[in-house]
């Protein structure tokens, strides 16, 4: 994965508050926490992040191609999310609403997850 852009939370948020709706190989290049924040619709492709991102609302949002590895989704909305290929190790979605949602060959130490396996980690 190349990265062609490197970003801090709070460009993060400004760009997202601003209507940027379409991240493509960026870091986030700081570990922190975005809670409770919209993120509705937003595009994540071939990006690496490493957030806490409790209580956010991820409805109709796309992670794709992504390293995401220790983000933490709970009690975060991901209905009708779509995670697709990511590399998910150390990810938490306690208690996250996943209505809807398509996730399809996200990894977790080498090992391909499940819808299955992902309601089990909502639990």
């Amino acid at each position: 994965m190349i990265i062609e852009t490197e970003m801090t939370i709070k460009i993060l948020k400004d760009f997202v508050r601003s209507g940027r709706k379409h991240f493509k190989k960026v870091e986030v290049t700081e570990f922190g926490s975005i809670h409770y924040f919209n993120f509705d619709e937003v595009i994540f492709e071939e990006c690496i992040l490493s957030l806490d991102f409790t209580g956010s609302s991820f409805r109709h949002a796309k992670f794709v191609h992504s390293n995401i590895k220790a983000s933490k989704f709970g009690e975060a909305d991901l209905s009708n999310s779509e995670f697709i290929n990511n590399a998910i190790d150390g990810c938490m979605f306690k208690n996250a609403h996943i209505d809807g949602i398509v996730f399809l060959r996200n990894t977790q130490h080498s090992n391909e997850n499940t819808i299955e396996d992902l309601k089990e980690m909502v639990k």
